[in-house]
């Protein structure tokens, strides 16, 4: 072939693009799969400022899941979409409502083939809860949440509480 011979381009020379199409979208419905939406169950509340405690730092090693259980300046429980009415004047409806929220609590822990799983051998709870609740709600339903956690039958001890840190002078 000498230096003048030049070959045309052809239509069998162009790069086929459904291979990259079809891995784009199979990265696209990977990451749709695996992305970690913990913060679905939070409802939007005012929370209360905390002056001391200790931050919960995770540890990105060992994977816990944690239980939300949200309450309403209101006086509403959510708790994995599930609703509780505590506000209600009829002491009968409240106490209905606390345990439906047990029932719902010790639910979630014979979830994922057994309450070993989510047990320590003396039946106590290996699940914190954080109880995230508006700081305009009544003391006496987190009181409430607390007891319900306490059930001799769910035993949930590990209690966390969402707060905010205050504002500074600086305002930040």
């Amino acid at each position: 072939m000498a230096a003048t011979d030049v070959i045309p381009p052809s239509e069998d020379a162009k790069l086929n693009m459904t291979p990259m199409i079809d891995i784009t979208f199979l990265l696209v419905v990977f990451f749709m799969l695996t992305i970690d939406l913990s913060t679905k169950e939070y409802i939007p509340v005012e929370l209360p400022y905390a002056t001391e405690g200790v931050e919960d730092k995770e540890d990105p090693n060992t994977i816990v899941p944690r239980f939300i259980v949200n309450l309403t300046r209101e006086g509403k429980i959510i708790f994995r979409g599930q609703e509780f009415d505590l506000a209600s004047a009829d002491p009968g409806i409240q106490d209905d409502n606390i345990q439906a929220l047990k029932t719902a609590l010790r639910q979630v822990h014979n979830e994922g083939g057994g309450t070993a799983l989510l047990r320590e051998p003396d039946g106590a709870s290996k699940v914190p809860v954080m109880i995230h609740a508006d700081w305009g709600a009544k003391w006496k339903y987190v009181q409430w949440i607390m007891q319900a956690c306490a059930d001799p039958q769910i035993k949930i001890y590990k209690l966390h509480f969402a707060v905010k840190k205050p504002p500074t002078e600086d305002g930040n």
